[in-house]
């Protein structure tokens, strides 16, 4: 028989099959204490499968995620050696692991992991790509850039921008481990600290010059963010710290400039940033007259030369004429005078409680015979009852007697009309004439009135630091001081003075260490009570007043006042011994009770406001208050924000950040 002969192709295949242990074959094989990897040339999906069973993670795949990978192993590997050995072999093969918010990891190509980090800071081994921020205190964050972009993997990310102390780095954990040493060891203080006493020159001017001297071309661009110029007044030294290269540049200019003063004219004009030069002179003539120098045995010797000083108010500025030496004394002085000073607003809410009560009840009568009777003429009639019964009587006689003149008539009327519009309560009462002409009458009269007030008001002012002010929410009302008749009342005159009434609030704020606000207060809330009589014009006013000094903390609220007015008055007309007649003594009794409590309470609150964005947020504030009471009172009218916008030409105050 004629044998068959077999390709050499499938003879070579057949054997590379038969003699290839099974152990080799891509796959793991579980031993005690962990496992063996084993593949070569394995799908690297079929590798992702066998991790994501042995380490219980969940992975996501990108579609781009292909090829072969050899991984092999000698000894056991741990589980979380396998995850370790996992990360390594696709950073060889050009891809990388992400993790996600939910705990699961993508796979992606290596060149988009940078694009798709994951965690922020967050501290992690391997070779896991995440996302770094170095915050620099010194070094500049450009050159820390580009010092560390040569150690970034390709597909990783550096990234700084000028002015802005940090670098955000994007790379395997590993190596930012390495890159954070390289930051750690740029990032160090390598400035120098030098003094400069000045003899000539003003130590604030001079740091001025200093700082505008390091931000000329030809320095780097963070040499002006690294140098400090620190003016010292109290002994006229500045303080400079900065790069040495710099510090060495500067510092002899800033000598000779501070030499050549020495030779300048005897006059010099210094401009005020914050104080009053108006304010300051009285201060400064006082200073000027004491200012001396001692030799080295204590003796005073007097500086040579008048001094003369003089203040401008146009330019705020204070003009001096006299030495160098003294020139720059009294430049020291300014200096340290006229600096920014804080403002304080004072918000107040005003509360006066009111209570008052009264009680009354009497009886009038009236009992009078006629031409031919033999009736006498009785009545009870009390001054603190309405209406008044003798009155009435009066005015109901004098009309129907046509002998009467109409002046008497016109007289009794207008008491009874007086007397009945001046009545309040319940009244009963019964009136006649009987034919032989005797007139009777009685009227019972009872009132009780229980009142109550609470008047609320909430001023607010803002003032400078020891600067006083005033508020004034009322009216100037008229109040005669003299009047002069003359001889023969010829050239009758009288004089009036003006007085406020309302609510008015004085205060001095001064402002101490730690916040706390010494407040010197003056709160007075007036109004006018009426007419001291019908027959007396002049005005009676109420008045509440409180002048106190109180220290507090900025923002906190403190309450001024109490209990300041409690009446009771207690009053009874009767007829003597009838009105004390038991039971029908009430008949020929009039009793009247009133109380009346007024209590005032004021709450303060100071808050400190030291620059613009403390004054912006307490304006928004009050602006948000009344663009609500708007909203609730006013549809379609004009609203604060158009007013703004109109009068004052800007955009309104933003309101404030929940």
């Amino acid at each position: 028989m004629k044998r068959r002969s077999i390709p050499l192709k499938i003879a070579m295949y057949l054997m590379v099959s038969v003699t290839i242990p099974l152990a080799i074959w891509p796959g793991v094989q579980a031993q005690d204490g962990g496992n063996i990897l084993n593949y070569r040339d394995a799908e690297i999906r079929a590798f992702i499968d066998d991790v994501a069973a042995i380490t219980g993670r969940t992975f996501i795949i990108d579609p781009r995620v292909r090829g072969k990978i050899n991984v092999v192993s000698s000894e056991a590997v741990t589980v979380e050696g396998v995850f370790q050995t996992f990360l390594s072999a696709l950073k060889v093969n050009g891809f990388t692991l992400v993790p996600t918010a939910s705990g699961a990891f993508k796979i992606v190509p290596g060149e988009i992991a940078a694009q798709d980090a994951g965690p922020v800071n967050e501290e992690r081994t391997g070779d896991t790509l995440v996302t770094r921020v170095f915050k620099l205190r010194y070094a500049d964050p450009l050159a820390v850039q580009a010092a560390a972009k040569p150690f970034v993997f390709k597909n990783g990310r550096v990234f700084a921008r000028k002015g802005m102390p940090v670098v955000i780095v994007t790379d395997y954990a590993d190596n930012l481990a390495r890159i954070g040493q390289l930051v750690a060891s740029m990032d160090v203080d390598h400035s120098v600290i030098r003094t400069l006493a000045l003899e000539n020159t003003s130590a604030g001017e001079m740091a001025d010059i200093a700082l505008k001297l390091a931000a000329q071309p030809g320095f780097d661009d963070n040499v002006l963010q690294s140098l400090t110029a620190m003016p010292l007044d109290s002994s006229n030294t500045l303080i400079l710290k900065g790069p040495l290269e710099l510090i060495e540049t500067i510092l002899p200019v800033l000598k000779k400039l501070d030499k050549n003063n020495a030779s300048r004219g005897d006059l010099r004009v210094i401009y005020l940033k914050h104080a009053n030069a108006e304010k300051l002179m009285p201060m400064l003539e006082t200073v000027t007259k004491s200012l001396s120098r001692k030799d080295g045995s204590g003796n005073a010797l007097s500086v040579n030369g008048e001094v003369s000083i003089s203040a401008y108010a146009g330019a705020n500025a204070i003009v001096i004429n006299a030495s160098s030496e003294m020139q720059q004394r009294i430049a020291n002085v300014i200096n340290m005078l006229d600096v920014a000073r804080a403002q304080v607003l004072v918000e107040a809410i005003v509360v006066e409680v009111s209570d008052s009560a009264a009680k009354e009840l009497g009886v009038q009568y009236l009992l009078a015979g006629g031409d031919n009777s033999a009736i006498p003429f009785t009545m009870a009639n009390y001054s603190n009852t309405a209406p008044n019964l003798l009155a009435l009587a009066g005015a109901l006689q004098t009309s129907d007697d046509d002998s009467d003149t109409s002046s008497a008539s016109d007289l009794f009327g207008s008491a009874a009309v007086d007397s009945l519009l001046g009545f309040n309560g319940f009244a009963l009462g019964a009136a006649g004439q009987t034919d032989g002409g005797t007139i009777f009458g009685v009227v019972l009269n009872a009132i009780k009135k229980d009142t109550g007030s609470n008047i609320l008001s909430t001023p607010s002012i803002m003032t400078m630091d020891n600067e006083p002010a005033k508020f004034l929410s009322g009216q100037e009302i008229p109040i005669s001081t003299g009047e002069t008749l003359g001889s023969n009342n010829t050239n009758p005159f009288r004089t009036i003075e003006r007085k406020d009434v309302g609510i008015q609030l004085e205060v001095t704020p001064q402002i101490n260490d730690g916040d706390e606000i010494r407040l010197h207060i003056r709160q007075e809330i007036s109004s006018i009570a009426g007419p001291v009589s019908t027959s007396f014009t002049e005005l009676v006013t109420n008045k509440r007043e409180i002048e106190t000094t109180v220290s507090i903390q900025s923002g906190d609220i403190v309450v001024l006042g109490g209990l300041v007015q409690e009446d009771e008055i207690t009053s009874v007309d009767k007829v003597p011994f009838l009105g004390d007649i038991p039971v029908l003594g009430r008949l020929f009794r009039s009793d009247r009770k009133s109380r009346a409590k007024t209590n005032l309470m004021i709450f303060l609150r100071p808050t400190i406001v030291r620059n613009a964005r403390d004054a912006q947020a307490l304006t928004a504030i009050k602006f948000d208050y009344i663009r609500g009471q708007q909203s609730q009172v006013n549809s379609g009218g004009l609203t604060i924000d158009q007013l703004v916008e109109d009068v004052m030409g800007g955009n309104p105050v933003p309101p404030t950040k929940k």
